[in-house]
């Protein structure tokens, strides 16, 4: 007889058990330490975390509430009709990445009115309360075929670095829709923020209508998944059936392998995308949830966490991590959890986890870091261009608020800061035209105020950071990062080359590691390079979010 597992009841089930009395704290690391910031949510389900670090969690019931200043408010953000049988209800949610210009907020959800199904949809906070949604601002993006039976919905969505929202889809308790293209389920789709679908999809040419959306194939029940800002991938928690639970690099085209694969077993399945990792019940574990990566703006953890993938499980109760790209062994973070759904990074570099178990949100800091320098650029800090280091005839390093133009269909500037309203942009005013005011022949340089580094204790500098680009550009042009030391040398600590293809204008954090001063009083210095112009090259970059943690 086979065995159907199912999330939601398992998570309503213990949610009754235990909303009785609070949830014990988890067990942690030497160094951290958490703080319970809201109790009393009705089965929540899913996370995110706004770029001004509001943190919106859906409730299984319909409501979207929203943390700030780790306060639970008491109004929700909004209220959607749900049908909350089985696995059913408010299961996702997503900024948009440029929440703070266009305030868009996406859900995914199980309608109420028949014929029940599954919907993305987008919502715009309201510009007089950006805590709750503007009256009448739903927009349909995607609607799911009719739902069978309750459970494997899936649920997560999730922007990828390429703008596009991803959506994860279970095969409705079908295990072979997992396996065709005839149908949405048991997939990971890929739509564009307006609802559309991209022609570059997979299988846009041999399928036809809302099945043009899929990315990626052959899974079960991918209730979360998580997109790296660094590196691009995507890793898919698929939650197994009887024996596994699955972690999948998240690839184009991929099959998954379910129905005939579960976890890695059985071997050698012709066209098979196995697991990077997977882990057995062993009669404790029983869904796999999570999940976030370790990028910050603000690498407010020790060192060694940078990049780490956080993972955990519904009945096992522990959080544990995965170093990319070496999978091979999973390191404990923390247990002791009830009832785990969901976990996120903040901004700030703080970990957030959500516990059904008595509907509780808890704070994870670390307790051995502290943030030396940060600058969001909001204010003048007294960055100055370079003397002697500007030799470009236009797109000089400026603070302001970027404006969106764009090259071959990506935007070669962005047209917002990474999370707030001013950045550091080359080319700031741009206007409409691309090449109006981009970096042209030679180098713009910017260079920080001194900042005094401790001793004795491990340095990390972290910035946000695009580098944009047409098909003209070759690896002389660059970005570049210098630590400016008390002897006058400019030392390079990261950079990027261009390279001869459109590279769009995404924000993505990097870090650099900055031992080789402490006890200095230092000076960062970034450049950008038009190498040789002519007039064919297209070159912007922006900075944001610049810290230095010392751990």
């Amino acid at each position: 007889m086979v065995r159907l597992r199912f999330l939601v009841p398992v998570l309503t089930l213990s949610f009754c058990v235990v909303v009785s009395s609070r949830a014990n704290a988890a067990t942690l690391p030497a160094g951290f330490s958490e703080m319970r910031v809201a109790t009393g949510l009705a089965s929540p389900t899913a996370m995110a975390i706004a770029p001004d670090g509001r943190v919106f969690v859906a409730e299984k019931g319909g409501t979207l509430r929203v943390v700030k200043n780790d306060t639970l408010l008491t109004q929700p953000f909004l209220t959607v009709n749900v049908d909350t049988a089985s696995e059913r209800g408010l299961l996702g949610v997503a900024f948009d990445p440029d929440f703070n210009t266009n305030r868009y907020v996406y859900v995914y959800y199980t309608t109420a009115a028949a014929p029940i199904h599954n919907r993305v949809s987008r919502f715009t906070a309201s510009t007089s309360n950006p805590n709750i949604a503007q009256a009448g601002s739903e927009v349909q993006l995607l609607n799911l075929p009719a739902l069978g039976a309750g459970n494997h919905n899936g649920g997560a969505i999730h922007f990828g670095t390429d703008g596009r929202l991803y959506i994860a889809v279970g095969e409705n308790a079908v295990p072979s829709n997992a396996q065709s293209l005839n149908t949405p389920l048991g997939k990971l789709l890929r739509i564009n923020a307006n609802g559309s679908i991209p022609t570059d999809n997979p299988f846009y040419t041999q399928t036809t209508g809302i099945n043009r959306a899929i990315w990626a194939w052959g899974l079960r029940n991918p209730f979360t998944f998580a997109v790296d800002p660094t590196l691009s991938t995507i890793q898919i928690n698929d939650v197994g059936q009887d024996t596994w639970e699955e972690v999948d690099i998240g690839t184009r085209g991929a099959n998954y392998g379910w129905p005939q694969v579960e976890g890695p077993s059985p071997a050698g399945v012709s066209g098979v995308k196995y697991p990077v990792y997977s882990y057995q019940h062993a009669g404790v574990n029983c869904a796999i949830v999570g999940a976030t990566f370790y990028r910050p703006w603000i690498y407010a953890f020790p060192a060694a966490y940078d990049g780490r993938y956080f993972f955990g499980d519904l009945c096992g109760g522990f959080i544990r991590m995965l170093s990319p790209p070496n999978y091979s062994t999973a390191t404990a973070f923390a247990s002791g959890i009830s009832s785990l759904v969901d976990i996120q990074t903040a901004p700030d570099g703080s970990l957030y986890y959500l516990a059904q178990g008595g509907g509780e949100l808890f704070h994870v800091t670390s307790d051995d870091s502290t943030v030396v320098f940060h600058d969001d650029f909001e204010s003048d800090r007294g960055w100055t261009l370079t003397g002697g280091a500007n030799s470009a005839s236009r797109g000089l390093w400026q603070r302001g608020d970027p404006e969106p133009t764009g090259i071959a269909g990506n935007p070669l500037q962005a047209g917002s800061c990474q999370g707030s309203t001013n950045c550091l942009i080359t080319g700031l005013a741009a206007g409409s035209s691309n090449g109006s005011n981009d970096v042209d022949d030679g180098q713009t340089s910017i260079q920080s105020p001194p900042i005094a580094l401790p001793v004795g204790r491990p340095l990390t500098l972290s910035f946000g950071m695009y580098f944009a680009h047409n098909d003209q550009a070759s690896k002389q042009d660059l970005f570049r990062v210098r630590i400016v030391g008390e002897n006058g040398v400019a030392q390079t600590v990261w950079a990027r080359g261009g390279t001869p293809k459109n590279a769009p204008a995404t924000w993505s954090t990097h870090i650099a590691n900055l031992d080789a001063w402490a006890g200095q009083t230092i000076q960062i210095r970034i450049d950008a390079i038009d190498a040789s112009d002519g007039g064919a090259s297209l070159i912007e970059a922006g900075v944001d979010n610049v810290a230095i943690t010392a751990h």
